[in-house]
């Protein structure tokens, strides 16, 4: 079922299979930012991601010496959502593990997401509290497409050129992304990424080999600007990984910013949940609390 936010400046709708934001109209500019989902390159447009992120090892995790199976990125996209509570510029959906859930992921929680228009963009909460009777793992993350460049009835244009401005790191300084293998897991393979006065440039085949990585490189924003480096979306998070992500045909007009708490696996990892790197954890009757900040400049 879709949602509706609106206020004075943007009117966001949303869908309650995965609490996903579908579109954010910006009424003053009269554009579209968020990618249009087109199934030709990529069908959703801001998935959450919940209890994984990206792939595990082998498809499975291990946890108390049991294997699970773990799909790519949880099942956090692929559920029903409850409204808990609406008004005109916020909602907040919610939902709580089933006896399905229990079959792939051992815990009890509760699961809330909530969007929040502000003047100038949308803020998320999300919280996650652990109702069982054993600590509870988890990641969580977003993957949210923006528009790349924004959209616009008399707008056209190719994502290639745009820039990544990245914040919280030197202007010039050298980020090195970790690589994917073709089964989706960390490799030891590094790749370089050289910031130029901040920001680095979307080129053909910046994502031929899927998404960029950035793992505790101190990254507490990141941003999507047009060729001249003026700013139209900017993600603020304190999460300790960023996933920069669009399909590899250069034709898709998106890329997606993705804060993590949590990270794919690295090839051969064959340790338990609760030791794979930034996984997370909530004690019996604890909530966990994170979240983002969307930002919608001026074009």
């Amino acid at each position: 079922m879709k949602y509706i936010l609106e206020n004075e400046r943007f009117k966001v709708v949303l869908e309650s299979m995965g609490a996903e934001i579908k579109s954010v109209w910006d009424k003053k500019l009269e554009l579209e930012h968020m990618w249009s989902g087109d199934p030709a390159f990529w069908g959703k447009t801001a998935p959450f991601l919940f209890p994984f992120i990206g792939k595990l090892e082998k498809e499975r995790f291990i946890y108390e010496g049991r294997v699970f199976p773990a799909d790519k990125h949880g099942f956090g996209q692929r559920v029903e959502y409850r409204v808990a509570e609406q008004t005109d510029d916020s909602i907040r959906f919610c939902v709580q593990d089933t006896d399905a859930t229990r079959e792939k992921y051992p815990f009890s929680f509760v699961l809330e997401i909530a969007y929040i228009l502000q003047a100038d963009g949308i803020r998320e909460e999300w919280w996650v509290k652990n109702t069982g009777d054993k600590p509870m793992y988890f990641s969580v993350g977003g993957h949210a497409a923006f528009a790349c460049p924004p959209g616009k009835a008399d707008r056209k244009g190719s994502r290639v050129g745009q820039r990544i401005k990245l914040y919280g790191v030197e202007p010039d300084a050298e980020l090195y992304s970790l690589r994917l293998n073709n089964k989706g897991v960390i490799t030891e393979e590094l790749l370089p990424v050289q910031l130029e006065s901040g920001s680095f440039a979307v080129t053909e085949e910046l994502f031929a080999g899927d998404a960029l990585i950035f793992d505790k490189e101190g990254i507490t924003a990141a941003a999507l600007c047009d060729a001249e480096g003026r700013e139209y979306v900017r993600v603020e998070c304190d999460a300790p990984v960023w996933g920069i992500w669009s399909h590899p045909d250069s034709g898709a007009g998106y890329v997606c910013l993705e804060p993590w708490y949590g990270i794919c696996d690295f090839a051969g990892y064959e340790g338990e949940l609760a030791q794979r790197p930034h996984t997370q954890a909530a004690a019996p009757g604890e909530t966990w609390r994170g979240g983002n900040r969307m930002i919608f400049g001026k074009i």
